[in-house]
């Protein structure tokens, strides 16, 4: 090979051109898809129907109807919380981050694949190429292909919030960064398993394969550390019993003692083995993408959207202690009044569930955006540093 066809001879604006005319041409082929177009429609069809909803005094309106309810309206929830609520379940956790991937992937899977076919490959070779950012620049047309469909739909959802909730929120455009991120952690393994196998059927079911292990991991952690949290807690709250019964003023009761004794060793041993359990799914997790965590990031820079799942549990508390004081009963709240898992379930029988689930989440969101991100990127760079590598060293 000439000096002239060298990669390494090639000035920066030079490669920058050639980096260009692969992106534009690649996303032409992307554009010819109809699956493309289909996502487009859907997408669209998606913003009509959040359009379409919306609030009143009396309850959840839909155009020119009104379906009443005393506990969602304008008096309980505001127009552009409601709109923003509706935009990252509806919007981001199930159309962006479950149909509209799944659309992106069976588009994007046999980019890698048919790169690397007899013919194309030969051709792409023999230019003045280098082979790793041949390989990223196939890569990023694939991100490009979501980026495209992620901007259309926030941005038109932008507007609707705008105009029909009264709220100009930009922060609803840090969606399309967040759901490129969710979508790069699945593509990079769809790429690195396409080269590998040269075959989109293989790379498009094992990434789903993929995906549905990672969500089974993250759900199993978030079980366990149910379970670990309501026995750290059971486990405080019998030694603050056992501490209260020692220093009672008329003095201890021997055998109440001894009980919590016992209590307190089992209860040891069965935190000791929710840490057990824990620490390996933990592991593990952390060292795989945060896919759902990534996506909810979201609602975590909305501290409007953040906070309703709280307020609702607390009026649901009310309304049961309201029923208990018509029905002449104790009206105070108990402690698992609109709680999620009850504590009970988890071996505890000192700590509501409410309490179980509010310490959880504190933890949860204990975790930075830096650790979410961090991590999940460390993950994308390994599979395609083991790519590039592969696709360097392949004999084509």
């Amino acid at each position: 090979m000439s000096n002239a066809s060298s990669p390494a001879r090639l000035s920066s604006r030079d490669r920058g051109i050639q980096t260009w005319a692969l992106l534009v041409a690649a996303y032409r082929e992307l554009n010819a898809r109809k699956l493309f177009w289909l996502s487009i429609v859907l997408s669209g069809l998606v913003v009509l129907s959040i359009g379409a909803l919306g609030l009143d005094e009396d309850g959840i309106t839909i155009f020119a109807w009104t379906l009443e309810s005393p506990f969602f309206n304008s008096t309980v929830v505001a127009p552009e919380t409601f709109y923003k609520l509706l935009f990252s379940n509806l919007g981001v956790q199930f159309w962006l981050g479950l149909g509209a991937t799944i659309l992106a992937l069976v588009s994007t899977a046999g980019i890698i694949p048919d790169l690397v076919t007899a013919g194309t490959i030969d051709m792409m070779v023999s230019k003045p190429l280098g082979r790793t950012r041949l390989f990223l620049t196939k890569y990023a047309t694939g991100l490009l292909f979501t980026a495209l469909q992620v901007t259309v739909f926030t941005v038109a959802c932008f507007l609707v919030i705008g105009i029909r909730g009264g709220a100009w929120e930009f922060g609803l455009l840090i969606a399309i960064p967040l759901v490129v991120l969710f979508y790069s952690y699945l593509y990079c393994v769809c790429a690195l398993v396409g080269l590998l196998t040269r075959s989109t059927v293989a790379s498009l079911l094992l990434t789903m394969i993929f995906w549905f292990l990672v969500f089974g991991l993250q759900s199993a952690e978030q079980l366990v550390s149910v379970g670990r949290t309501a026995s750290r807690l059971e486990l405080d709250a019998i030694s603050q019993d056992l501490e209260a019964e020692r220093s009672h003023p008329d003095g201890a009761d021997a055998p109440e003692v001894e009980r919590l004794e016992e209590e307190l060793a089992a209860q040891r041993s069965d935190d000791d083995t929710w840490q057990l359990v824990y620490a390996p799914i933990s592991w593990l997790s952390a060292a795989l993408p945060k896919t759902g965590e990534t996506l909810s990031l979201l609602e975590r820079s909305m501290d409007d959207v953040a906070a309703m799942p709280g307020q609702w549990e607390e009026q649901r508390a009310e309304r049961r202690a309201d029923r208990r004081s018509a029905r002449g009963e104790d009206a105070r709240p108990r402690p698992d009044d609109g709680a999620g898992p009850g504590g009970e379930i988890f071996g505890s029988s000192r700590v509501g569930g409410r309490e179980i689930e509010n310490k959880v989440a504190e933890e949860r969101a204990a975790r930075s955006k830096l650790y979410v991100i961090g991590t999940s990127l460390l993950f994308e760079a390994f599979i395609l540093a083991i790519a590039c590598w592969r696709f360097r060293r392949r004999d084509f």
